[in-house]
């Protein structure tokens, strides 16, 4: 019975997956269906679990970690350190920058 469920399930993800297709490759925006509700969709600001990794799956930071757990870049292409190692120069990938990226600006 369990089984029978189950195929039925996966057979009507199918067939919602496949109408959907041709419409989700143009759409410029994304449902997400979740069974509770978050505070924030800003990473900085995000302080529950459920915020933080609806926001994870939006967003990519400079650096992130590979499976070994060891720093790899992500945007940044490469970094520099001052000597007295109270200035960090990071330098983007160019694929990480938009057009509306021009005028960036960090924040103090």
């Amino acid at each position: 019975m369990k089984t029978m469920h189950a195929s039925l399930l996966a057979l009507a993800l199918a067939g919602i997956m496949t109408a959907g297709a041709s419409s989700a490759l143009s759409a410029k925006e994304i449902t997400v269906g979740i069974a509770s509700t978050f505070t924030t969709m800003d990473p900085y600001d995000a302080g529950d679990t459920l915020s933080q990794t609806a926001a994870k799956s939006m967003y990519e930071g400079l650096f992130g970690l590979d499976k070994d757990m060891k720093i790899r870049n992500v945007l940044a292409e490469s970094y520099d350190v001052s000597a007295d190692g109270l200035v960090y120069t990071i330098h983007l990938r160019k694929a990480s920058c938009s057009t509306t990226a021009r005028n960036f600006r960090p924040m103090p």
